[in-house]
């Protein structure tokens, strides 16, 4: 619920209403968020119809009736991109952003145990709901040994190929393109619970080793729990090759990551990635939202043309405002009026 916040706060600073529409599978819990929300109004005696949501809903008619209605000035839109398109073709102004499926490249000359502090803080943050968390592990070959090792000191599990195999076999859902939602948003002990995974320490996070970037293999999509798939590459060219590929795959224009002490490298990095925010030596989820980084702090993250977007900005109350502009003729420092090549 931290996004239906967020763009709560945004608004209401912005000094606009707003109307929430749920996914369905989250109901119970928009009641619970809304009614947190109409409390804080009250307190402060503000009407509680500034912010409503949509109660019940058995299809999307209500959503994309509420797009299109006439007393509806802006759409932000925040989910797949089945509802974005939907909400830039409604009519109404719209400003969409798409999926995270952040690859994270830890190349050979990477400080690798802050690299692993940096990944663990950032995807177990919200049980990795945040979709600017990292997805995926992209690391050099010939420092996977000791990235593993640092992982596992960190707590996550790395899983062998059996367990591995086991583990995609309970996670999977009917189609074998997707998690089960069963598991999104829960921690990593109880994902390994569920699928017969045990360490001798408190598992923190689940990694899953393949050497498929192909997009019929689900590790290669985003992952909204504390899992993350881990490629071993053979170099910086490889690495780069693979991070596009599943940014193509899923997530184009959200953001990728390097851990990297190479400035070189770093810049290639971001040349060569059709990301919006290129984050270096940062985590993934504190870092693209702006709390470690110093870009705008934001829950709702532009995609560019990249990802099908109008922006590739963290959106904030500023883009909630209509801005009027007072302008004045320049004249020149004599009073004469300045006619830019135009007849006078």
């Amino acid at each position: 619920m931290a996004t239906a916040v967020f763009k709560v706060l945004i608004g209401l600073k912005a000094r606009n209403a707003l109307i929430l529409s749920f996914p369905r599978v989250c109901l119970r819990l928009a009641d619970a968020t809304g009614g947190v929300i109409q409390q804080v109004l009250q307190s402060h005696r503000a009407p509680l119809d500034l912010v409503q949501w949509v109660r019940e809903r058995k299809s999307r008619f209500t959503t994309a009736s509420l797009m299109r209605h006439e007393g509806i000035d802006l759409i932000l839109a925040t989910g797949g991109a089945g509802m974005v398109k939907a909400a830039y073709s409604s009519g109404t102004p719209a400003i969409g952003v798409g999926p995270g499926n952040a690859p994270a490249f830890v190349a050979v000359d990477a400080d690798i145990d802050a690299a692993v502090r940096c990944i663990a803080m950032s995807k177990t943050f919200d049980n990795g709901l945040i979709c600017g968390a990292e997805h995926h592990l992209v690391v050099d070959a010939r420092i996977h040994g000791r990235f593993v090792q640092a992982l596992e000191r960190h707590g996550a599990a790395v899983l062998t190929d059996d367990e591995a195999d086991e583990f995609m076999s309970k996670v999977v859902d009917r189609s074998g393109k997707a998690f089960r939602l069963e598991i999104i948003g829960q921690t990593a002990q109880a994902i390994a619970a569920r699928t017969a995974i045990t360490r001798p320490y408190p598992i923190r996070l689940l990694i899953v080793p393949t050497d498929s970037a192909a997009s019929s293999n689900p590790l290669t999509g985003e992952k909204l729990a504390p899992v993350l798939s881990l490629f071993a590459v053979r170099d910086e060219e490889h690495g780069l090759k693979v991070c596009r590929t599943l940014l193509a795959h899923a997530g184009a224009g959200h953001t990728a990551i390097i851990h990297s002490r190479n400035q070189a490298l770093v810049e290639r990095f971001g040349e060569a990635m059709p990301a919006s925010r290129i984050l270096v030596n940062a985590p993934g989820s504190h870092g693209c939202g702006g709390m470690t980084t110093g870009l705008e702090c934001s829950f709702m993250l532009g995609c560019g043309t990249f990802g099908g977007n109008s922006t590739t900005d963290n959106i904030t109350y500023r883009h909630l405002l209509n801005i009027k502009r007072v302008a004045y003729q320049l004249d020149s420092k004599h009073g004469e009026l300045v006619s830019y090549g135009m007849a006078a």
